[in-house]
């Protein structure tokens, strides 16, 4: 089972995540968890190049899924197959919208490039973590070349996750509340999703 979060910058994925991984542990459940990129000492190196380098959207794209394929191999299929829940800071919805809609590559040529490549892993459920961007760019001190950019990229990075996060496995969450009031509803609604899985 993939469980994924998604948003924008500042939106609470990492706290959440965070919480989630603890509630699974309280529960007994194996479990992993990567952020992208990210994850392998590999993909932390290209991590390290795709925050703080300029570059165009298409480079952004290749190193993204070169990270995620290294991940893939070595991390996410060996843990489906012992079992463990994955949960992902980031996926394959964070890819539609930043190099998809907000680089100008287009969803479906991205979608198509990622299917080629054995990079797109649908979730079995995604949070997307919804606020706007004058709150959650106060919540956050600009750290990479995404964070830093104007309020009208952040405003239509917000709307870009809702226009593609619309299939059964999204679940919108209004994280503009406190943080325990968030968290309690991510595991709500895991907790229904895994009751419904292990029945």
């Amino acid at each position: 089972m993939i469980i994924s979060f998604e948003g924008g910058e500042g939106t609470g994925k990492t706290t959440c995540v965070d919480h989630l991984c603890s509630h699974l542990n309280g529960k007994g459940l194996p479990w992993l968890s990567l952020r992208e990129p990210g994850g392998s000492l590999l993909s932390e190196e290209i991590r390290a190049l795709f925050l703080h380098r300029d570059m165009d959207a298409m480079t952004e794209l290749l190193l993204v899924l070169a990270s995620r394929a290294r991940n893939i191999s070595s991390i996410i299929e060996p843990g489906l197959a012992e079992g463990k829940i994955v949960v992902m800071d980031r996926f394959v919805d964070s890819t539609l919208v930043y190099q998809g809609l907000m680089g100008g590559l287009g969803v479906d040529r991205v979608r198509e490039i990622m299917e080629i490549t054995g990079t797109w892993l649908e979730p079995d459920l995604t949070c997307v973590l919804d606020v706007p961007a004058e709150v959650s760019l106060a919540r956050i001190r600009p750290g990479d070349r995404f964070e830093s950019r104007d309020m009208t990229y952040h405003r239509n990075l917000r709307d870009a996750f809702l226009s593609v996060c619309t299939q059964k496995r999204h679940r919108v969450i209004d994280a503009a509340r406190p943080a325990d009031t968030v968290v309690g509803d991510v595991i709500r609604i895991v907790d229904t999703l895994l009751g419904a899985h292990f029945r």
